[in-house]
């Protein structure tokens, strides 16, 4: 009996390694057979259905397998009559077959540790494409029988990581919107303190890209506010202290027409900075653009009304000193500015549909130097005189009262316009000699034609005429 007990033994031993060594040491072919593929089929199973994750569960289905095989082992091979080699010899093979099959155990399993360690390193310098090769590797399905936490660590280090290289490769594409956002899921995966220490500084390198884009390519809006939010996300980086200069250079890039003395594209290039103020209140940087522009704005904003009225943009020259007066009453150019818009609403009514007015009539003399002008309004709406030359100024003549419109049907013939005996309102203007456009209009009534001229006024001459209106029939 005590064969059969250590030829058992010797067969228990042998099966323990789990590679059925023990019905081979007992000749039972059928069932080493049988052993190995129902031991395949648990490994096959087991690779199919993440083990790792479920590592005791499989660990006690493996251990109550390699059980039945010991336990089968010892059955077969004490029931069996004493083997004919020395019983030391297939314990002692057993022993080593067992050692051999655990040290290759210890080995496996410290496989996918190891693949996670190296890829953790260069997940945390920042090497993301290094990582991901370490923990496919860890993660491989041949690792699932180590039952390590190693796999599962592996695949969320490689999930994090893939992250960040889709990140970079919006980033490489200037798809800085997605690359910003990708960052922000990275972080936001790990609560703020993600395996890669720079995850942080790197979304700021990524804001601050994104505004220099925006500074070369999009609105003043839109890439002061990729600046701004850089000062308020990320205090105290090196991004955050690069936004004034940049804040510095967006301003000279988008004002070269003010620096080029090119005033009307300065007035637009001005604007956009004025409306940062009221975008960003309180915003000490906006504040401070919107001051500069501010202060430009006065200058340019003049200069480029005189530049459309020299260059005959009459309607664009009354727009924008009609602007400049309203936004500054209190500058000393107003009165240069009020000169100009009356010039200019002369020339624009010149180059229109007007009347022509003859030349004045002489009617006496005046101060030397100097000319008068008297008009006399027999008609029953008020006149308005516009003139420049000279001097630029504007005068009124009451409506006549007891005049009425003349009628071209009967000018010719029964015409009582301008006759004596009827006292008329009356104006006088004295002028220096020279030069002048005259427009005399009725502001009252849009429907009567202005009429326009140029008149020479010699010097010690006095002027007087007579106006009234008349309507036309075809």
């Amino acid at each position: 009996m005590a064969g059969s007990s250590s030829r058992g033994a010797a067969a228990a031993l042998l099966n323990a390694s789990g590679l059925g060594a023990g019905y081979l040491y007992l000749r039972l072919w059928g069932r080493a057979v049988g052993s190995w593929f129902v031991t395949a089929l648990l490994v096959l199973t087991a690779l199919g259905f993440h083990a790792s994750g479920t590592p005791w569960f499989w660990i006690t289905v493996f251990a109550l397998w390699l059980a039945r095989m010991v336990y089968s082992g010892w059955k077969h091979g004490s029931a069996g009559p004493p083997g004919r080699r020395p019983p030391w010899l297939p314990l002692t093979a057993g022993t080593a077959l067992l050692a051999l099959v655990i040290a290759g155990a210890v080995q496996y399993r410290g496989g996918p540790q190891d693949a996670l360690e190296r890829g953790d390193a260069a997940h945390a310098a920042g090497d993301c494409a290094t990582a991901v090769e370490h923990y496919d590797a860890a993660t491989a399905t041949h690792n699932e029988l180590t039952f390590s936490p190693a796999l599962d660590r592996a695949a969320d280090g490689r999930a994090g990581c893939r992250v960040v290289l889709t990140a970079e490769a919006a980033a490489g594409e200037a798809d800085y919107p997605g690359a910003i956002n990708g960052y922000g899921d990275y972080l936001a995966r790990y609560d703020g303190n993600p395996p890669w220490p720079g995850a942080e500084d790197r979304l700021a390198g990524l804001h601050l890209d994104q505004a220099d884009s925006l500074a070369a390519d999009g609105t003043v809006e839109a890439a002061y506010a990729a600046y701004a939010a850089i000062a308020a996300g990320f205090p105290g980086s090196v991004q955050a202290a690069a936004v004034p200069d940049r804040l510095d250079a967006l301003y000279e890039a988008r004002t070269t027409a003010l620096a080029d003395g090119n005033h009307c594209p300065a007035v637009d290039e001005l604007r956009p900075f004025l409306a940062l103020d009221g975008e960003h209140r309180d915003d000490p940087l906006a504040e401070d653009l919107a001051g500069r522009a501010r202060d430009a704005l006065p200058d340019a904003l003049y200069a480029c009304g005189m530049d459309d009225y020299r260059d005959e943009h009459y309607s664009d020259a009354r727009t924008t000193l009609e602007e400049f007066r309203t936004l500054y009453p209190d500058d000393p150019r107003n009165g240069q500015v009020g000169d100009t818009l009356i010039a200019t609403e002369i020339a624009q009514i010149g180059s229109g549909s007007t009347g022509d007015l003859p030349d004045p009539t002489p009617a006496g003399s005046a101060p030397g130097g100097t000319a008068t002008v008297e008009i006399v309004n027999d008609s029953p709406e008020a006149l308005e005189i516009l003139y420049t030359g000279a001097e630029t100024g504007t005068g009124t003549v009451d409506a006549c009262g007891g005049c009425t419109t003349q009628s071209d049907l009967l000018s010719g013939w029964s015409g009582t316009a301008c006759q004596a005996g009827i006292d008329r309102p009356t104006t006088t203007i004295r002028l220096p000699a020279g030069t002048y456009e005259f427009v005399v209009r009725t502001p009252g009534d849009s429907s009567v034609t202005p009429f326009h001229g140029t008149w020479e006024l010699s010097s010690g001459t006095a002027y007087s005429d007579c106006y009234f209106i008349e309507t036309s029939y075809p």
